[in-house]
C-alpha cells in the first residue's frame, strides 16, 4: 500500500471518528450510501436494518455519487463482491462472490454461481449484463446461499436489480453526460397516470465512448470504441381492490471493438511496454442484444397474497477475438501476427420462467411464510469457428442447448416474541441439461483429415437446499441473526473444449455449499450511524474451477474447499446532507481435499480463484447548502486485494492489489428543484491496474483497467 494510500485512510479514519462527539441530532439520510431504505432480499417489503441477511443496497442517489455506471463497479463497495467484464465480449460478466462465480460466461450453456435477477425475473445469461445501468431505483446485492427464496444459481449470492415502477404521482428523470474519450451519455425516464386506474413509465439510455488503445497493426490510436442503447416501458394497475399488475418490456444493444489486452508471454514479459496497445492485426468486434418482457399479477385474498410472475428473455451475441492480443513477429515495432488464437462466434439463447407464489402472515401475525412453484426452460445454440496459431483452421463448431429445471420451495418465520424469531426453509430443484452438434476431432492442418465428432450429452441433477436461522432484535437499533444454509449449482458441459468432443460427454458434477453465518446490524449516535458486520464460512463439496488445458479452456470439480472471512459496512451521517463511510472484507480460501486428477491439483495450486484476501474502500458524500445554491462534493478510495483468476494459478491469471480514487464536485442552483451540474473524475491517481489475464498456448494477454477520466454530467428530476 502506498504512503498517499495509508494517509487517506487514517484521515478518513479521524474523519469517521471525530464527529461522534458532535451533540447536534440530525435525521437518517434521506437518499444515498447509509441510508436505511426498503429492500426486498426476503422477498417482501423490509428495511435494510431489519433484514437478517448480508445485503448491500445503493439507492440511485449512492449509484450516482459513487460513480456506479455498469454492474462491475459494484465491487469497490460491495464485500466479497468480485465482479470483472469477460474475456471476449465487454459486456459480459464474470461474478464471484465468497469463493464461486464462474469465468466462461460468453458461452450458451454456462451460468453464474452468483444469481442475477431484474426485480423478480431470473437473468440466465451473462452476456450483456454489464450494460450501462439506467432506470434503477436500486440495486440489492445479496450474499450467501439464497437458493431457497431466489432458486436456480444463488449458491452464493445474487444481484437484484429494481427498476423503477409507474406510480399514482407523475415523476421523472433526465441525465446528460460528456466526458473523456469523447463520451456521451443520456438516460431519461418520464411516468404518469393514464387514469384512476392505470400508470405508465417510458425510459432511455444512450452511452457511446472512443477506445483509449493505441493499435498500431490497425493504425488506430482510439481503439476500443463502445456503444449502448436501450429502452424500456412499462404499465402498471393503480386502482383500488385486491388485484395487482405490473408488466413491462425492454430492449438494448451493445456494439463494441470487443475485449482487448496487450500480448504477454507465460513469462509475465509484455509485447509493448505500455499497456494500453493492442498488436493483434485482427479488428474485433462484439454485437450483444436483449430484448423481454415480464408480467406480474396478484390478487389479495386476505391474510395472503396469490402472485404469478412471468418472464421471457431473449439474448444473442456475436464477436471476434484474438484472444491473446496477437504478438510481434520480430520486434516490438512489428510486423504484427494474430496471437495464439482468432475467435468468431455467433449465439442466441431464449428462457422462459414462470412462478407461482404464495406469501402471507398466520397465527395472529407471528408466522410468516412463503411457498412456491417455479419452472425454468431455456434454449441456445452456438457457432464457433478458430483459426489456431494462423495455422489450424478449424472446421466450424455447432452446439444446441436445452435446460430445464423445475422447483418447489417454502420458508416459515415464527415469532416466539416480539424480538425473537426462528427460520426454517426447504427448496426442492430438479434439473435437467442436454446438448448436440458437432466438433472437429483433432488438430490437423490437413484438409482431407478433419474429421467431425458427434456432440450428444445429458445431465441431469436434483437438490435440496434447506435454510434454519435465528433471530434477535436485541433493541430497537440492533438485530442479531445466525443462519445456516445449504447452496446447489448443477453442472454441465464443457462448451470450451477445442477439437475434442468427448470433453462434453465428461463435462463436470454439481457444487454444493454448506454456509453458515452470524451477523449484527446496528444503529447508533441517534441513529445517524450504521455498523454492520458478518462472519461467514462456506464448506464447498465438489467445487467447480475454471482452467486452461491444451488450449481448452475447462470447467472441472476441483474437490472440497474452504471459505471464511468477516465483512463490515459503516456509515455515518453527522449533520444533515453529510455522509461518511467505510466497507471492508477479510477473505481466507483454503483446499481441503483436492482432486489429485484435477488441474488445480497437478499444477500446484494452493489458491482458489477470485477470493482476494482484503478488500475496503472508504469515502464521503455531502451537500453543502447555500444562498448561492447547493454545493455538491464526494470522494471515495477503494482497494482490490491481489487474486488468482484461474485454477490452476498461473501467473498471468494473477491480478495484483491496485487502489482507484473518485471524486466529484458539483452544484444545484438556487430557484430550481432538483437540477444538478457536476464534475467527476475516475481513477483521479492514474493507477495502472489489471482487471484480466488468461494463457493459452504459450501466449497471454493482460486487460488493464480504465485510465482516468472525467466527465460533466447535468441531470434533473421531477
Amino acid at each position: 500500500m502506498t504512503k498517499f494510500s495509508a494517509m487517506l485512510l487514517a484521515t478518513t479514519a479521524l474523519l469517521c471518528a471525530a464527529p461522534a462527539f458532535a451533540q447536534d441530532a440530525a435525521p437518517a439520510p434521506e437518499g444515498g450510501y447509509g441510508s436505511d431504505i426498503v429492500v426486498t432480499a426476503e422477498r417482501r417489503e423490509g428495511t435494510l436494518q431489519k433484514t437478517p441477511i448480508s445485503v448491500t443496497a445503493m439507492d440511485a442517489t449512492a449509484l450516482k455519487d459513487l460513480q456506479i455506471n455498469r454492474t462491475a463497479d459494484l465491487q469497490r463497495f460491495t464485500p466479497s463482491l468480485n465482479v470483472a467484464q469477460g474475456t471476449v465480449d465487454p459486456t459480459t460478466l464474470t461474478v464471484f462472490m465468497r469463493g464461486a462465480g464462474q469465468n466462461a460466461g460468453t458461452w450458451v450453456g454456462y451460468e453464474s454461481a452468483v444469481g442475477l435477477y431484474i426485480d423478480d425475473l431470473y437473468f440466465a445469461s451473462l452476456t450483456g449484463a454489464n450494460l450501462d445501468l439506467a432506470d434503477l431505483e436500486r440495486i440489492e446485492v445479496l450474499r450467501g446461499p439464497q437458493g431457497t427464496l431466489y432458486g436456480r444459481n444463488t449458491l452464493t449470492g445474487a444481484i437484484k436489480y429494481v427498476t423503477k415502477k409507474p406510480g399514482d404521482k407523475p415523476f421523472g428523470d433526465f441525465e446528460a453526460e460528456y466526458g473523456s474519450y469523447d463520451m456521451k451519455r443520456l438516460k431519461g425516464t418520464v411516468s404518469t397516470p393514464l387514469s384512476d386506474n392505470w400508470s405508465v413509465l417510458v425510459s432511455g439510455n444512450y452511452y457511446e465512448r472512443d477506445g483509449y488503445f493505441n493499435a498500431p497493426a490497425l493504425g488506430k490510436d482510439d481503439y476500443g470504441f463502445a456503444k449502448e442503447y436501450g429502452a424500456r416501458a412499462a404499465v402498471k394497475y393503480i386502482g383500488a381492490g385486491p388485484f395487482g399488475l405490473t408488466a413491462s418490456a425492454f430492449y438494448s444493444r451493445a456494439k463494441n471493438d470487443g475485449s482487448i489486452g496487450l500480448a504477454t508471454s507465460a513469462a509475465l514479459v509484455p509485447a509493448a511496454s505500455n499497456p494500453y496497445t493492442y498488436l493483434s492485426p485482427i479488428d474485433g468486434y462484439g454485437d450483444a442484444e436483449t430484448y423481454g418482457g415480464d408480467l406480474t399479477l396478484s390478487y389479495d385474498i386476505g391474510g395472503a397474497t396469490l402472485k404469478s410472475i412471468t418472464g421471457v428473455i431473449h439474448t444473442t451475441e456475436d464477436f471476434l477475438a484474438d484472444t491473446s492480443a496477437g504478438r510481434p513477429t520480430n520486434t516490438v515495432d512489428g510486423p504484427y501476427a494474430l496471437g495464439f488464437d482468432r475467435l468468431e462466434s455467433q449465439a442466441a439463447r431464449t428462457e422462459i420462467t414462470q412462478e407461482l407464489q404464495i406469501l402471507g402472515d398466520t397465527m395472529g401475525d407471528k408466522l410468516h411464510y412463503i411457498g412456491g412453484l417455479y419452472y425454468f426452460r431455456e434454449k441456445g445454440h452456438q457457432g464457433r469457428q478458430d483459426i489456431l496459431l494462423g495455422v489450424y483452421d478449424l472446421l466450424p463448431q455447432l452446439v444446441n442447448m436445452k435446460t430445464e429445471s423445475y422447483a418447489a420451495y417454502g420458508q416459515l418465520t415464527y415469532d416466539f416474541t416480539p424480538s425473537l424469531s426462528v427460520v426454517g426453509g426447504l427448496r426442492y430443484t430438479h434439473e435437467e441439461k442436454s446438448v448436440v452438434g458437432r466438433q472437429q476431432n483433432n488438430l490437423t492442418t490437413v484438409l482431407a483429415n478433419r474429421t467431425y465428432g458427434a456432440i450428444d450429452a445429458t445431465r441431469k441433477a436434483e437438490a435440496w437446499t434447506p435454510k434454519f436461522g435465528i433471530n434477535w432484535q436485541a433493541t430497537d437499533d440492533v438485530l442479531v441473526y445466525a443462519s445456516v444454509s445449504r447452496g446447489f449449482q448443477a453442472g454441465g458441459f464443457n462448451y470450451l473444449a477445442l477439437a475434442n468432443p468427448t470433453n462434453y460427454q465428461n463435462g463436470f458434477d454439481p457444487q454444493t455449499v454448506w454456509a453458515y453465518e452470524l451477523g449484527i446490524k446496528t444503529q447508533f449516535l441517534n441513529r445517524k450511524a450504521r455498523l454492520n458486520l458478518a462472519l461467514y464460512r462456506n464448506d464447498f463439496s465438489d467445487i467447480q474451477t475454471n482452467v486452461v488445458v491444451n488450449g481448452s479452456a475447462l470447467t472441472q470439480n476441483a474437490g472440497t474447499a474452504r471459505v471464511q472471512g468477516v465483512e463490515g459496512e459503516f456509515s455515518y451521517t453527522p449533520v444533515k446532507g453529510f455522509t461518511l463511510f467505510a466497507t471492508g472484507a477479510y477473505g481466507d480460501d483454503k483446499y481441503l481435499k483436492i482432486d489429485p486428477a484435477s488441474s488445480a491439483a497437478t499444477s500446484g495450486a494452493d489458491r482458489l480463484p477470485n477470493v482476494p484476501h482484503w478488500q475496503g474502500a472508504a469515502g464521503f458524500s455531502g451537500r453543502f447548502p447555500s444562498s448561492h445554491g447547493d454545493l455538491l462534493m464526494g470522494a471515495d478510495y477503494s482497494y482490490q486485494g491481489g487474486k488468482f483468476l484461474g485454477g490452476t494459478n498461473a501467473p498471468i491469471t494473477y491480478m495484483p492489489a491496485y487502489e482507484l480514487v473518485n471524486a466529484h464536485v458539483g452544484w444545484a442552483p438556487p430557484g430550481i428543484d432538483n437540477l444538478e451540474a457536476r464534475f467527476s473524475v475516475s481513477n483521479l491517481l492514474k493507477e495502472n491496474y489489471y482487471v484480466y489475464g488468461n494463457i493459452l498456448g504459450t501466449f497471454g494477454l493482460r486487460s488493464p483497467g480504465e485510465p482516468r477520466t472525467w466527465k460533466i454530467s447535468l441531470s434533473y428530476s421531477y
